[in-house]
């Protein structure tokens, strides 16, 4: 067992606002309506030669956009939220529709959750309304609690975007993220952490039978530099974390301990199709599963490849996570189940990596991390 295991703070099960209200369904419904309606008559006046009439089309569809954002606006407003930003600046014509809000300010009362960005644009073409996106770059705040405790993100983003599809009842059926030149910092943290590049993609499914799949995602982080203080014991340099998994059963969208019981009883679980991650001198691949267990907390089990567990077992006994006799024990135990790689490179070690009793990682019998829990909101 290592010694002096690290625990990290407890973080949020769930933190993120909803990025202006394009998702709610009566706003996103009305639009796609009108612009159903709207975009045959453009058509066909475009096709008898009227940009005139298309200019109208244009012109009345962007009222219609603006009376739906300030109708969400209201909406949440009477339900104790604050929203908030600058005069909206519209643009786009005459082949996109877009609308920049500069300073949007976001904050639910209960339980609190706030955020703030420099500027946010949302993005749509007049004949396909059921494709939203928006633009995020700059800097952004987001502001909330967590077990009780006050959590705080700042960040700034070279780039960012969220696009998303729309069924016919307003409903988001999927969605695609990509951000690029992350740099945050995580409430009491004193040192930053870096990002190069991230990408989600999720798209939801119809929950058929209990058992049947309600979410694919597939989601790539690449060059991740963690804090200095929080770098663990293969440093703080994270190449790439990658992954494809299914969501089987209807996931707890809300982030609540009732929700969750309510997943993991009806038998929800991750199913993880595949994994990549390269930390350091270590390589993983794998696939499995993850649970929640009685606690709530993640039960997870991957078959894995990894290469490098010495280079693992080196790094703990160097920061004092593992005592010497622990590390001859580990390697011994490790290097009977490794089998040379067929490519030549380093010997690949086949064994289950296991996450259970509260949070602690187990490569084979090997305890060497715990991570901070799952907090849900109540």
């Amino acid at each position: 067992m290592p010694k002096n295991a690290r625990r990290s703070k407890p973080l949020p099960a769930r933190a993120c606002p909803a990025i202006l209200g394009a998702l709610e369904a009566d706003a996103t419904y009305s639009l796609m309506r009108l612009g159903r309606s709207l975009a045959i008559a453009a058509g066909a006046l475009v096709l008898l030669g009227a940009p005139a009439g298309y200019s109208a089309y244009w012109f009345a569809l962007a009222g219609q956009v603006e009376q739906g954002i300030a109708r969400w606006e209201a909406q949440r407003r009477a339900e104790g939220y604050t929203v908030a930003h600058g005069p909206a600046e519209r643009g786009g014509f005459p082949f996109a529709l877009a609308f920049t809000l500069p300073r949007p300010h976001i904050a639910r009362p209960d339980p609190p959750l706030e955020w703030r960005a420099e500027t946010l644009t949302l993005r749509a073409k007049p004949w396909a309304l059921k494709q939203l996106t928006f633009d995020f770059p700059g800097k952004h705040t987001l502001a909330g609690t967590a077990d009780g405790q006050p959590r705080l993100i700042d960040a700034v983003l070279g780039s960012g975007s969220l696009d998303l599809l729309f069924d016919g009842r307003g409903r988001a059926d999927a969605a695609a993220l990509n951000a690029a030149k992350v740099d945050a910092r995580l409430a009491g943290a004193a040192d930053r952490f870096q990002i190069a590049s991230i990408r989600a993609v999720a798209r939801r499914l119809p929950l058929t039978a209990p058992g049947a799949v309600s979410l694919e995602t597939d989601s790539r982080i690449a060059g991740l530099v963690l804090p200095e203080r929080q770098g663990g014991p293969l440093g703080r340099d994270i190449s790439l974390v990658s992954a494809l998994a299914n969501v089987i059963g209807q996931a707890p969208e809300d982030g609540t301990r009732a929700s969750a019981i309510k997943w993991r009883d009806s038998g929800g679980y991750v199913e993880i199709k595949e994994t990549h991650i390269v930390w350091g001198k270590i390589e993983i691949k794998g696939s499995g599963t993850a649970r929640l267990d009685a606690d709530l907390q993640p039960n997870l089990r991957l078959d894995s490849q990894v290469r490098g567990g010495d280079a693992l077992i080196d790094a703990l006994l160097a920061t004092g996570q593992m005592r010497l006799p622990e590390a001859i024990i580990a390697k011994g135990v490790l290097g009977a189940l490794s089998r040379p790689a067929g490519d030549g490179g380093p010997p690949v070690l086949r064994v289950p990596i296991t996450v259970r009793d509260g949070g602690r990682l187990y490569l084979g019998p090997v305890r060497i991390w715990r991570f901070a829990p799952l907090v849900w909101r109540q």
